[in-house]
């Protein structure tokens, strides 16, 4: 239990950050402790995790508390289907009400379930700071600091918020899932000229790939790749309509197909003839 009224001053919240990243739990580990906290967040799946004796069930947008000294280990129970976890380690910060490097929960809890009004945007943050990561850009460790201290008044938020009716947290599992679609798409629709596969997705998005195709599928009745190929066959379509001398092979290229043939055969069975006598049919039509 603790006493804490989150009163923020600079001096209290300007931490030390010692590492950022995010993995597949796909084995349980001995227990250990360290001297700095550290903040796990579920980004998708489910998993268990020990905590100073206790095993707590953790699911998507779980935040999980370490704070110095406590024994800590997840445990996995499934391994063919592991969670994808994000975590981060710093120091040097100082809550009134608390102890020095303490993230505490009024009824002492170290498990945070996040609500409709953050959760998206505490994972957006997590997946931020491990982009910044392996981005390679000036003031890296300044750019990853910032998402820290933006996470952790977040969590801090969380914290102090008044509990939100159970079917206000229902109508944001559906808003979250539309939210991953909605990248999903973006994603497709900015890249379906490259080569595309569903890890490719799944790797720029920090989930897996079972889960993206899952809900993407739940969402719209339709898996990933049917969007994908509709889209580029919409693309060479409009490219057929214009008056571009272009050939059918480098309008299948134009669209991310290699393989001519094989564009041709897709393109025949979405529209009922080949990419040539579609061109042609519709110049003498128009």
């Amino acid at each position: 239990m603790c006493d804490a009224t989150y009163d923020i001053t600079y001096s209290d919240l300007n931490p030390t950050l010692l590492f950022a990243g995010k993995n597949y739990a796909h084995e349980t580990k001995p227990p250990h402790c360290h001297d700095h906290t550290e903040i796990i967040c579920v980004l998708s799946g489910k998993e268990q995790y020990y905590l100073d004796g206790e095993i707590f069930n953790v699911t998507t947008g779980d935040i999980i508390i370490i704070n110095p000294g406590v024994m800590h280990s997840s445990i996995v129970p499934d391994p063919e289907d592991p969670a994808l976890l994000f975590f981060t380690g710093f120091t040097n910060f100082h809550f009134r009400g608390m102890e020095p490097n303490h993230i505490c929960q009024p009824d002492g809890s170290v498990i945070l379930h996040t609500n409709s009004q953050v959760r998206q945007d505490i994972i957006g943050l997590c997946l931020r700071m491990v982009a910044e990561r392996y981005s390679d850009q000036v003031g890296q460790y300044f750019m990853q600091k910032t998402y820290l201290i933006q996470l952790l008044l977040l969590i801090i938020r969380q914290i102090v918020a008044k509990p939100e009716r159970q079917a206000e947290t229902c109508r944001f599992e559906s808003y979250h899932k539309s939210y991953v679609v909605n990248e999903i798409r973006n994603y497709l629709n900015a890249h379906y000229t490259e080569k595309i596969s569903l890890d490719l997705i799944a790797k720029n998005m920090y989930l897996s790939s079972a889960y993206i195709s899952k809900i993407f599928k739940e969402e719209t009745g339709e898996p990933p790749i049917n969007y994908l190929i509709k889209l580029r066959l919409e693309k060479a379509r409009e490219q057929l309509e214009s008056q571009t001398e272009d050939s059918v092979k480098t309008i299948s290229n134009s669209v991310g197909y290699e393989d001519v043939y094989y564009f041709s055969k897709l393109f025949k069975k979405y529209y009922g003839m080949s990419p040539l006598n579609y061109k042609s049919n519709y110049r003498k039509i128009s």
